[in-house]
Parts: C-alpha cells; structure tokens; sequence
C-alpha cells in the first residue's frame, strides 16, 4: 500500500507532499492544474522511462520519493529481497529517484542503489497504474489472454510459466537443430580436406622430436672429417701421442708424483694433491669419452643423403601443417577429434529432432490443459463481469471470451491439430461485447465507446482485486466518457474495490469524489511570479466548496453547496457507519 508521496521539482511541481490511507484517495481539480503530473511522477517513480524535461524548469534536478507498506510474503516482498535489499519488520520500503540535468538517474530501494529495470520489476507488484488513456489496453486484444490468466488464478499461472519454459526450449532447440544442418556443402568440402590432411601426415609416419634429431645427425655426418681431426686432436691432448708426446693426463699424474713425495715429509700440500688427483680421474674419464666418440664416427655419405631426404620430407609437410615434428601430430590429433565430431553430427541431430518432439509433445499436453483452465475461468469470467456492469448500468451488455487457435504444420500437437505456439500457449482470447439488446457479440476492441471501455475496465479490476497481490490500484480519469447515475455507480464500484484494494483515483465527477476516503485538491497558483502546482487535503467546508465546483463550475450558490453537502452524506452512509464517521469529520 502506498503510504506517502513526496515530489520535488518535478514539472508545474514545485514540492508536494502527499499522504495516503486505506480505501478510496481521490484527486480532483481544474483541467490543466496537474493531477496527472502526478501521476506522472508516480510511474517514474515505479521504474518508468524519465527524461531531463520533466525537471521544473531553474531545478538541476527532480526528486520523487514513495513510501509503501509492504507485508511478508507479498509478491512485492519477494521482488525485494531477491535484490537482496532488507526490509524491516514494520514492513516499510522507501522509493526514491533521482532526475539530473546532467543526466545522471539515481534509483533507490530503502537506500540501495538499483537500476531502472530492478526498479521497474518492483514496481509491478506494487501499484497498477491504469493512465488517462491506459484503461484503453482493453482495445489491444494481446492484453486479454493477460486478463483472463490472472483471474484463473495459480494454477493457470504455473501452466503458463510450464508452457513459457517449454516453448523457450523448444526455440532453443531448433536454432540448434538449424546450426546443424546449415552448411552441409561447407562441412563436406571440410571432411575431405581433413581426410586428406590426415593421409598426408599419416604417410610421413613422423616421429616425436624427430626433426631435432634428423638436423642434429645432418650436422655430424657433414662435418664428420673435421669432427674426427678435432676428437683425435682433444684426445691426444688429453693421454698423449703414439709417438712419445705426453698428454695433460701424463703431465698430471707427473706432478702429482711430485706433491707425493713432498706428503711424505710435510702433509701441507694434502689439499692440493686430492685436487690433482680428482683432476687426473677427470682428464682420463674425458679422454676415454673422446675416443668413444671419436671411434663411432663414420663418414657416411649414403646415410647423410638419407638424412637430407628425411629433413626435406619433413620440412614439406611443416610448410603446411606446422612448425615443428611435435606440432604437426598434435595438428593430426585435432584432426581426429574433428571428423570424430562431424561423425557425430548426424547423431546429434537426430538426438535434437527426437527432444524436439517431446518437447512438442509436451507442449501440446501443457497447452491442453492451460485451455482447460482458461476455458473454465472465461465462463466465471463472464458472468462476474455482467454481474459488475450491471452495478454499472450495463445490465444489458453481454460480455463474452472467445478462444481461437492457428493450425501450424510445424506446431504442437492438440488433438487431432497441429497448432501455432508462443509463450501464452495455442490459445488467441480476445474480449467481447454486445452493449445493446439483441445485437450479438463483436469485439470489444472495435465496438465499445470510450465510456464503456472505462467501465469494463473497472469491472475487470474490481473482479481482479480480490486475487490480485497488487496494493494500490490508481484510475487517472476513469471516468472519462461518463456522467450522471453512471458516475455514481462507478464510484460505488470503486468504493467497492478499495476495501480489497488501496485506490487512487484522479476524478471530474462530484459523484466520485464525494465518495472518497482522503480527498486531495490540485491547483495552480502563481508563486515569485511563477506557475506551479500546489496540493491541498480536503477537510470540512474545504471539501464541501470542492465538491460545489464540481457540481457547479464557476457559479457557487447556495443551492449548490447545499447539493454537495447532501452528496456526501449519502456517500457516507452507502458506505456505512465508519465511512459515515469519517465523511462528518471531514
């Protein structure tokens, strides 16, 4: 429920304040004075698109600022909290937004910052706005299945979320089962070429490392004469030559005979004989190495031209597959993986075409049973909506529900039908009204006056309120198209809705007003020698005058007042005793 309402800055506004209570709040005034600026400012506030044009002019910025009652467990409640923002336990939400010049738009939920979308997602499940021309949705035939959906109720509800779940599903699935078939030409040429890619490596039967090793063997076999003239070179330096030249080993082991002798008188120098005799072990171990080496050279000239076929081979294929041995076969492992997949394609697709029919499968029994549903709730529907219009003064008009659905090759299955789906079902409802006797029923949408759409609408409302979770219903001029005894029993029917329902309501009618709970006055006056608009609650006399205006225009006579006052009493005992009480205090 809507507590309070403050607005700052914000169009003819120049800072309103208004309070709320239970039942029927009304708002009146002259045309132009800024009734709906404030309903305006309300659906921005509830997450609506907002524009630096709404800022009073010489203002940087407008701010709005709701107060909402908001229980546990409500819907609302859990929109909240599922952004994660606390509520406290005397279940206050505080709203507020933010309208800079600069173009910054700062939205909050009890001081959390949150975007317009979350704000929007909130504010659904707080207040119905039903604008000056909005009740006029009833003309877009999209909206009724809506209608019809909420008066069915939870179990209507939960099929319909079932079907949405589905059919997005089911979309999913053929844009899968699309990407799959789409270019066929494309992956059969791609199958070839990996089929060839993999016979071409295949026939190379490469080795792991092996181009290293090839270009290491190439390098040996074409230096091996100067290879084997640098080993017996390093040898004979290191043991010696046949011919009597002593090597570094010979050198070694002669010095170290030396320092041995010398132990023998004075172990000072026992540090340096290990170390020559760590260094002659060395230089024999590295000699021994050498020849070893040296002898397993052998100039081959075959086996180079071998090596240098084998390298050319190789090189051949990294010039197209990669560049090295090692990426080459892991190039030919992602081959494998690849024609695995595509070998797979088929299968998969039949897998996709196979949940697709039971996923149409599916839908065709959901959807069965959602019409089921609908088809019942219509018929109630029906009848509490001419039971409303007959408090209306419509208790001629036959309203109806028809249901059609689209046959569709590529549909669900109903029956023996295969039927067009979306997200509501197979069903298409569409609202209709007979408003005068013995004319059949047409569509709403391209017979009803205005009058009577605001009156339907309200019936529609009235019926929803009681399984509606919405707190605050606001009619900005709902009234539009009527007068007289019809405008009376509007305002009992809003009466009536607002003990289920918080109502708000922006009325011309006197017989509307009259009826109110809180009474709110808007007008424009000059301030520092601008407009603004200001808001005045109505107590006593005050409304009394309101209500004369009302009934009267610009000539106020006795008769008049007397009128109004009379106006009121009766609202105040067609509500009953409390309402009474309450009208008399005013």
């Amino acid at each position: 429920m809507l507590l309070e309402l403050q607005i700052k800055d914000f169009a003819l506004i120049e800072d309103v304040d208004l309070a709320f209570e239970e039942g029927l709040n009304v708002l009146s005034g002259e045309t132009g004075a800024g009734k709906s600026i404030i309903i305006g400012a309300m659906t921005l506030l509830l997450g609506g698109r907002a524009s630096s044009e709404h800022i009073r002019t010489g203002a940087d910025e407008a701010v709005i600022c709701g107060a909402f009652d908001v229980p546990a467990g409500s819907r609302a409640r859990i929109a909240i909290e599922g952004l994660g923002i606390e509520v406290g336990d005397d279940d206050l939400v505080v709203i507020s937004r933010t309208i800079s010049r600069s173009g910054r738009n700062q939205c909050r939920v009890n001081g959390r910052p949150v975007t317009q979308a979350m704000l929007a997602a909130v504010g659904e499940h707080l207040v119905d706005i039903h604008g000056q021309h909005e009740h006029q949705s009833l003309l877009r035939v999209g909206r009724h299945i809506e209608f019809l959906d909420e008066f069915a109720g939870d179990e209507a509800l939960r099929l319909r979320a079932d079907v949405r779940s589905q059919y997005e599903r089911l979309v999913e699935l053929h844009s899968t089962l699309a990407s799959l078939r789409s270019g066929e030409r494309e992956r059969a040429q791609r199958l070839d070429l990996l089929e060839f890619q993999a016979r071409d490596i295949d026939a190379a039967r490469l080795s792991p490392g092996e181009d290293v090793q090839l270009a290491r063997e190439r390098a040996v076999l074409a230096a091996a004469d100067q290879i084997y003239a640098n080993a017996s070179a390093a040898y004979t330096g290191l043991r010696g030559s046949e011919a009597g030249t002593p090597g570094a080993a010979d050198a070694i082991a002669a010095a170290l005979s030396e320092i041995e002798a010398i132990l023998r008188v004075d172990d000072s120098l026992k540090g340096a004989g290990d170390l020559l005799q760590t260094a002659l072990a060395s230089c024999e171990e590295a000699a021994r190495a050498v020849r070893v080496y040296r002898d397993g050279i052998e100039v081959d000239p075959s086996r180079l031209a071998q090596v240098e076929e084998r390298l050319a081979a190789v090189q051949r294929l990294t010039r197209k597959y990669g560049d090295t041995v090692d990426e080459i076969l892991e190039y030919r492992r992602k081959i494998d993986e690849e024609l695995e997949k595509a070998a797979s394609s088929e299968e998969d697709i039949a897998r996709v075409e196979e949940e697709i029919a039971e996923v149409r499968s599916s839908l065709g029994a959901l959807s069965t049973s959602l019409h089921e549903v609908r088809a019942r709730a219509a018929r109630a529907l029906e009848e509490r909506v001419a039971e409303e219009l007959a408090d209306l003064n419509m208790g001629s008009s036959v309203f109806g529900a028809s249901f059609s659905a689209k046959d569709d090759p590529q549909g669900v299955p109903v029956g023996d039908r295969l039927l067009a789906i979306d997200p509501n079902g197979t069903d298409s409802v569409e609202f209709l009204l007979s408003a005068n006797p013995g004319e059949p029923a047409k569509p709403l949408a391209r017979i009803a006056s205005g009058g009577e759409i605001s009156r339907v609408m309200l019936a529609l409302k009235s019926i929803l309120a009681s399984v509606d979770e919405v707190g605050t219903l606001i009619f900005d001029e709902i009234d539009a198209g009527i007068g007289g005894r019809t405008a009376t029993a509007v305002g009992e029917k809003l009466v009536a809705t607002s003990r289920m329902r918080q109502v708000v309501c922006v009325t011309h009618l006197a017989q509307i007003a009259s009826m109110s709970d809180v009474h709110y006055v808007i007008s424009k006056e000059e301030k520092n020698g601008r407009t603004c608009t200001v808001v005045e609650r109505l107590a006593g006399d005050a409304r009394v005058a309101e209500i004369a205006r009302m009934l009267g225009g610009a000539e106020l006579t006795p008769t008049t007042f007397k009128h109004a006052r009379e106006m009121l009493q009766i609202a105040a005992s067609m509500k009953g005793g409390g309402a009474r009480r309450r009208a008399l205090a005013n």
